[in-house]
């Protein structure tokens, strides 16, 4: 009787008793950067081991394979029980948008490990490769914002967004027109000048309903008008809407007393678009004006250079090289470099020219979004390889146009006699009498803080400059 009551508790005991404790690595998530894999560009993995069981004093290690030949591993030290950790690589392998890949995370892949469960250490992620259209399109297969014409007169280029301004799609939904004027100053082309050329740039943004460009008609002085291009550009993942600019060939239709615009929006059921403005520009010739040569890019670039969407401002950067022109820096008096770009106000974006820096360069006038920066560059213009960039350090914005005129001249004009050049002079009108900086900036005898004004602060600053004998 005792013997058969033991071997009862015997296998009472076996059938109750826990299993040795063990470790339990589990793999919980695979995450690459930003959740995507992006073309064109090497890509961070990220994945989470978890766990679940006891302490795990390690080491082991974690692998990374994926479906077209790349793998790695990455050894973890310890992961204390309840606990999880992160580990990432960098895969290397350059991809194209729209491939399909499979990423396949293993925790403790050569079993060093004795866990309580190993059926949980394997985990798969299918993924289709995105470009990310914050970048410069440089940065995914795209192009560089082209040279598009260039023109060789006697002449000038002048430009005006009229009264155009930020037609919202959240403040008018179901907008079926949008018309802009251009009156007679805002576009000053002289008398006995003829007009080469007369382009329409039209911008816009949030094309939700994919009504550009197809839904959308152009009337110009009353006659209307054939599509001459069409760029555009979006994020390309998530939730992504195209934004871009038409593009209308208008000299014909040109008239120097005054222009209107008509665009007419067909969609229905909600117009689910927003229009940033539009912008005129005009090359006219004229015997009484100097030598020009004039450059017009054109593109559309969507940037963005915050690094929560996975980029930096190198990558977030649209280029403009400068093709097509003759270019004897000796024969330049100077140097003009107009830009457009949609979005970047106020105070936006970095203009790069030959190296040359501009730090928030864009400003629309508050009406219209079309951030336009135009200055002299001539003391960075190059014989060969002149190149505009358009950077986002942290903003969102747009690149478009890019134009650099150059009049032919004596570089060493002094126009406003301050001693700086024109070519150097950031202030090309200085006062008579100013005293002026390197950079040709003038300021009034004894505004020592050059605040442009005179006060006491100025006389405080005069007396200790005589007192400790030094220079202002």
């Amino acid at each position: 009787m005792k013997r058969t009551i033991s071997l009862i508790c015997i296998v009472v005991l076996m059938t109750v008793a826990p299993a040795l404790a063990s470790p339990d690595l589990s793999v919980e998530s695979v995450n690459p950067n930003c959740d995507y894999l992006f073309g064109n560009e090497s890509n961070e993995i990220s994945a989470t081991i978890q766990n679940n069981g006891t302490d795990c004093e390690g080491p082991f290690n974690v692998s990374f394979v994926t479906s077209d030949g790349f793998s790695a591993t990455e050894s973890v030290d310890a992961v204390a029980s309840g606990n999880n950790t992160t580990v990432t690589i960098t895969d290397p392998t350059i991809r194209n948008a729209g491939d399909s890949v499979t990423i396949t995370v293993t925790a403790d892949c050569d079993s060093a490990i004795v866990e309580s469960d190993e059926a949980n250490n394997v985990l798969t992620s299918d993924e289709t490769v995105a470009n990310n259209g914050y970048k410069g399109k440089t940065y995914t297969g795209g192009e560089n914002m082209t040279t598009w014409k260039t023109f060789d007169l006697n002449g000038d280029l002048v430009y005006s967004a009229g009264d155009s301004y930020y037609l919202s799609m959240s403040d008018d939904r179901h907008w079926a027109t949008y018309d802009v004027c251009w009156a007679a100053d805002d576009l000053s082309v002289p008398a006995t000048a003829t007009v080469v050329e007369a382009r329409l740039y039209a911008p816009y943004t949030w094309d939700k309903a994919g009504v550009m460009p197809d839904e959308i008609s152009m009337s110009f002085n009353g006659a209307v008008q054939i599509r001459d291009a069409h760029y555009c550009d979006e994020k390309m993942h998530g939730s992504s809407y195209p934004y871009g600019m038409l593009i209308y060939d208008v000299t014909d239709g040109f008239n120097a007393g005054g222009n209107t615009a008509n665009l007419t929006n067909s969609h229905s059921g909600g117009g689910n678009i927003s229009m940033r403005g539009m912008m005129l520009v005009v090359v006219y010739e004229d015997a009484s004006e100097p030598r020009r040569q004039i450059s017009l890019n054109e593109e559309f670039d969507l940037l963005c250079g915050k690094s929560s969407k996975c980029t930096t401002p190198e990558e977030a950067t649209a280029w403009a090289p400068i093709t097509g022109l003759t270019i004897d820096p000796s024969t330049v008096a100077s140097a003009r470099l107009i830009t457009y770009a949609p979005g970047a106000s106020p105070d936006e974006g970095e203009l790069i020219f030959n190296g040359q820096v501009w730090t928030d360069e864009w400003n629309d006038n508050g009406i219209h979004q079309i951030g336009i920066s135009d200055r002299v560059v001539t003391a960075y213009l190059k014989s060969t390889g002149n190149v505009v960039g358009f950077q986002s350090s942290d903003d969102y914005m747009e690149a478009s146009n890019a134009i650099l005129i150059l009049e032919e001249g004596d570089p060493w004009v002094d126009s406003d006699s301050d001693g700086v050049p024109d070519c150097w002079d950031l202030e090309e009108d200085t006062t008579s009498g100013y005293l002026t900086d390197s950079d040709g900036v003038g300021y009034q005898i004894g505004d020592v803080n050059r605040d442009g004004e005179l006060t006491s602060e100025d006389a405080l600053l005069i007396l200790q400059a005589v007192v400790k004998n030094i220079g202002l």
